[in-house]
């Protein structure tokens, strides 16, 4: 499983626990950020990946349900004082991407989470900083900006992109298809390319 750049979470969907739009002004409910099928071209739903089949989302609430979710690697998204009050994951698949190694395609992860302020949906961000042992090159600065801040970085296995805005802390992880290798060539500038174009269209709703 991938390192979830990190986290995730399980319950069900309900009407509160909205979050506030970038700029302060009305409420956002972050289930509308979560991609359709074709919302982003060339990308649809993963439901072979899905724990919650016809959900527009996966979803939870506390540090257990994320768990159940991703099968640990939570820990880093819940490390006082930052919280999330609710997680939502979702799974794609592009079997067309020309640009991935054989077999064509590619998948990506994407995970929001929502904070109780802007503070801590920075606080999250912030802690992630630090490059892991087992990354293949240093955090970049994503062109364009995402949010308030953003960044991607290649773990060798994956395109990780993750940004912040208002109360709001997510992850787009493009990594390969579910063929055989070679899955993922390291440095890719095409695949690249691809994985910042998804968290922007996701960005762009916050």
């Amino acid at each position: 499983m991938t390192r979830l750049g990190l986290v995730v979470l399980s319950a069900t969907l309900g009407t509160g626990l909205l979050g506030c739009s970038g700029n302060g002004a009305s409420p956002k409910d972050p289930l509308t950020f979560v991609p359709l099928d074709n919302t982003v071209s060339g990308w649809t739903v993963d439901q072979a990946h899905n724990k919650s089949p016809g959900e527009r989302a996966m979803s939870a609430t506390t540090d257990t349900g994320v768990g159940s979710l991703i099968d640990g690697g939570y820990e880093n998204y819940f490390v006082e004082p930052n919280i999330p009050k609710r997680f939502l994951w979702q799974n794609y698949v592009n079997s067309t991407l020309p640009a991935a190694p054989p077999p064509d395609g590619a998948t990506v992860k994407l995970y929001i989470f929502e904070m109780s302020s802007a503070d801590q949906a920075k606080g999250i961000y912030t802690g992630i900083l630090e490059k892991p042992a087992w990354a293949a090159a240093p955090w970049e600065a994503t062109t364009p900006t995402l949010g308030a801040e953003s960044r991607i970085q290649d773990t060798n296995t994956q395109w990780w992109v993750n940004f912040h805005q208002g109360v709001f802390y997510v992850e787009v992880l493009l990594g390969p298809s579910f063929g055989p290798e070679p899955d993922f060539t390291p440095a890719n500038a095409d695949t690249k390319a691809e994985a910042v174009r998804f968290a922007q269209a996701v960005a762009g709703q916050i």
